[in-house]
């Protein structure tokens, strides 16, 4: 019973690594990092953080591909702002939280472009509105481009120096203590997407 736990263990793990050495991976990431900056509020840190423990070598590869990818979605939602912000925020409900965003933007717009992507939370309302308020656009990508690099560089950095010892510390955990882990996070992250739609 414990050596056929084991293989399928080592089977997921395998599986995993030869994701992330895939030759497709890259561009499936670039194209899952444009979707969650942009309508689609997936954990995307998630498939990063496991995409690092497997592949240590090619966390800055990730990381540039994430930044990359951020620039590319950034790019996409000013522009939709610049033309398009009152039909989008009467569509998905939020018009008062953009009428908000929008009467303070002028005075401290670089401050919400860089900690929204500095920060766990959805971005796309702010690169809208910094389109549609008529925001700088090269100060616009540069603030929101080095602000999700930065992220992900300090998160890729220390699973680089952390992250034998993180998958070693899990290997070593009983099977019921890691189950109820599992159920938790998966818990959280529904949540969380489901959430970000509401």
């Amino acid at each position: 019973m414990g050596s056929s736990g084991t293989a399928e263990k080592q089977t997921w793990s395998e599986r995993l690594v030869a994701l992330a050495h895939s030759k497709w991976l890259l561009p499936a990431l670039f194209a899952a990092q444009v979707a969650e900056t942009t309508f689609v509020p997936w954990p995307y840190e998630v498939a990063f953080i496991a995409l690092c423990l497997a592949a240590r070598e090619r966390i800055w590869l990730f990381v540039l591909i994430t930044a990359l990818g951020s620039a590319t979605a950034g790019t996409i939602m000013y522009t939709l702002g610049a033309n398009f912000l009152d039909p989008i925020s009467a569509f998905l409900g939020i018009e008062g939280v953009a009428a908000n965003y929008r009467e303070t933007f002028a005075q401290e717009g670089g401050k919400y472009i860089f900690l929204s992507g500095l920060t766990p939370i959805p971005s796309y309302l702010i690169n809208m509105i910094a389109g549609a308020s008529g925001y700088p656009f090269h100060e616009f990508l540069a603030l929101f481009t080095s602000s999700r690099f930065l992220r992900f560089l300090l998160l890729g950095g220390l699973l680089y120096l952390f992250g034998e010892q993180i998958v070693g510390a899990w290997a070593r955990l009983p099977r019921y203590v890691r189950w109820p882990i599992i159920a938790f996070l998966a818990i959280a992250i529904s949540y969380w997407v489901i959430s970000d739609f509401v």
